[in-house]
């Protein structure tokens, strides 16, 4: 594992933070200590540009004005978001802390990456971040390759967890709903059942439809289905994409078990609901975008689940004195801007 000058400043000098130039050694702020070691302004200062660019890339500039909903009440992001960047930097301590015990350790090419990522972030440091956030090049790259390292044991502990999710738990299913409404909905929200003749007509649409549907005349059918619905005035039928138990809620189990046993490209009979008529398209039976889009949010749970279950003993073993607000320097941290 690389050992930067200033991670041996550390070790030499326990009582305050230091880095190496040259002959002379600098000190640094220290914004908060663990494991007895100080945790420098430009080291929180690198986990929190990285955030800020991440944030501010997905959501744009303006994203710092957000107020999010924290136990029923709405916390200012910046807030929240300083605190969550002081946790990822004890999270990395206390996983490079397990390297060891997980037989994990760095290879030439994590090193080398560390070297590509180290150069890559420092040009698009200022000489103004570089100087009053006391950054170095060392401690750049100690940061890089902590999280590298906290990576792969991260990474470790999840393999040895076997958290596996299958087709069937993510399971998103895509339909056509041609739907022959047999009410009507005024502007004030109004809604009045057709009379029975409309519901004749309504459901002598369907059939008409339904008759098309089976006798197509191309290879589109699921093309045939929309232009039928755009030709019926159906302005509420549409592609839906839910996963089984959304199906329940919507249309009922016993139909929800009809469309089940539907296969891909096929549509089901004219199936009458409370609300009116409908002929259901199976675009996918499994649709694989969306289901893997599942399965990778239930694996993020779970994972989450496992890992905050392994490192609540973990960080009390690392450190058992560490905690947010008695252990971080406030006034420090502030000189940092969230912005």
């Amino acid at each position: 594992m690389f050992i930067s000058s200033l991670l041996l400043c550390m070790v030499l000098i326990l009582a305050s933070g230091c880095s190496e130039k040259g002959n002379e050694v600098e000190s640094f702020t220290t914004v908060f200590e663990f494991q007895g070691k100080s945790i420098s302004i430009g080291e929180v200062y690198l986990y929190a540009r990285t955030v800020m660019d991440d944030y501010e890339k997905t959501y744009g500039e303006q994203v710092w004005s957000m107020k999010v909903a924290v136990d029923d009440e709405k916390t200012d992001l910046r807030t929240l978001t300083k605190k969550d960047i002081i946790e990822d930097i004890v999270k990395v301590k206390v996983l490079c802390g397990k390297a060891e015990s997980y037989g994990i350790s760095l290879m030439d090419s994590d090193q080398s990456r560390a070297e590509i990522e180290t150069e890559a972030f420092w040009k698009n440091l200022t000489d103004v971040q570089i100087k009053e956030m006391e950054l170095t090049r060392d401690l750049v790259k100690q940061c890089i390759t902590e999280n590298i390292l906290a990576g792969k044991v991260y990474d470790k502990v999840m393999e040895e967890a076997g958290i596996e999710v299958s087709d069937e738990e993510g399971r998103m299913t895509t339909i056509y709903d041609m739907y022959f409404p047999c009410y009507r909905e005024s502007a004030t929200g109004t809604v009045t059942p057709m009379s029975a003749d409309e519901k004749e007509d309504q459901y002598e649409k369907a059939l008409q439809a339904y008759n098309t549907l089976i006798s197509p005349v191309d290879d589109s059918p699921n093309r045939n289905v929309e232009a039928l619905a755009s030709y019926y005035g159906l302005t509420e039928a549409g592609f839906v994409t839910k996963s089984p138990e959304e199906l329940k809620l919507t249309y009922g189990s016993e139909i929800t078990n009809m469309l089940y046993t539907l296969e891909d490209g096929s549509y089901s009979l004219v199936t009458e609901t409370e609300y009116g008529y409908h002929i259901f398209y199976m675009q996918s039976l499994t649709d694989r975008t969306a289901t893997n889009r599942k399965k990778d949010r239930i694996e993020r749970e779970r994972k989450n689940l496992y890992f905050t279950s392994r490192y609540a003993g973990w960080l009390k073993e690392a450190d058992s004195s560490y905690e947010y607000e008695k252990s971080v320097d406030f006034e420090v941290y502030d000189k940092i801007s969230l912005q």
